[in-house]
């Protein structure tokens, strides 16, 4: 899983969160799954990740509340190795899908700081396995009794009908199920990995992005949400 300093990046929230206490926000944030919010990516899984694993819901604190903070896929066995890594397989090692830690912290910012009580969270991946990215969803918790399920209001998986590899298809569903939200309204963070979804979802649409291509981070965070108020006055 991918590391983040916990004390430089809680420095960057108290340091952010004073920051941009005044600045306007969006109406809904849409994040990329894959190698922005979580890795492995779920191509490179085995089978289904469907055994909860347990640990610190706060992954700065230790003695913080206990609870499903990843996914492990059942069997230790995989496929032949993709772009080199090897997340579990002949070597015994365990494949389990887990947040990063600035996603995790993002996230739980989210939820826990009333000032951001109005945004609502959508989800935009291309996954080339959309039912092990709903697993995830469904079991990973961001707060105690707390799904990533329970706090997206729009998620928009995969490849098939309206949805292509590129995400031109999620941010129209996700525009119409929202009732109409105005894209310059929405927030999207994306590793861009493999392509330039920020780039292409600003052009197509005005839509205000930030690449996140070693996984969110706070710092990245809360620069995307003093970047939208920049923008908006």
């Amino acid at each position: 899983m991918g590391k983040e300093g916990s004390t430089a990046e809680t420095t960057s929230s108290s340091a952010s969160t004073s920051s941009s206490r005044c600045v306007d926000l969006p109406t809904i944030i849409v994040f990329d799954l894959d190698d922005c919010l979580w890795t492995p990516e779920m191509h490179e899984l085995s089978g289904m990740p469907s055994i909860p694993v347990e640990g610190p819901l706060d992954p700065t604190d230790d003695g913080s509340t206990i609870g499903i903070v990843g996914m492990k896929v059942p069997s230790s066995r995989r496929r032949g190795g993709v772009r080199g890594f090897d997340w579990g397989g002949n070597d015994g090692t365990e494949e389990v899908v887990e947040l990063y830690p600035g996603a995790r912290m993002a996230l739980r910012e989210l939820v826990t700081n009333p000032k951001y009580g109005g945004i609502r969270i959508a989800v935009a991946s291309t996954s080339l396995e959309p039912a092990y990215s709903r697993a995830c969803i469904n079991g990973i918790e961001i707060a105690e009794g707390l799904t990533l399920r329970d706090m997206i209001s729009y998620s928009q998986i995969g490849r098939s009908g309206k949805l292509t590899s590129r995400k031109t298809g999620h941010f129209r569903l996700i525009h119409e199920e929202s009732g109409g939200v105005p894209y310059e309204e929405m927030l999207f963070f994306d590793d861009c990995n493999w392509s330039d979804h920020v780039g292409d979802i600003n052009r197509e649409f005005g839509v205000l992005g930030v690449r996140t291509p070693q996984g969110l981070t706070l710092t990245e965070f809360y620069r995307g949400l003093e970047m939208f108020g920049s923008q908006k006055r």
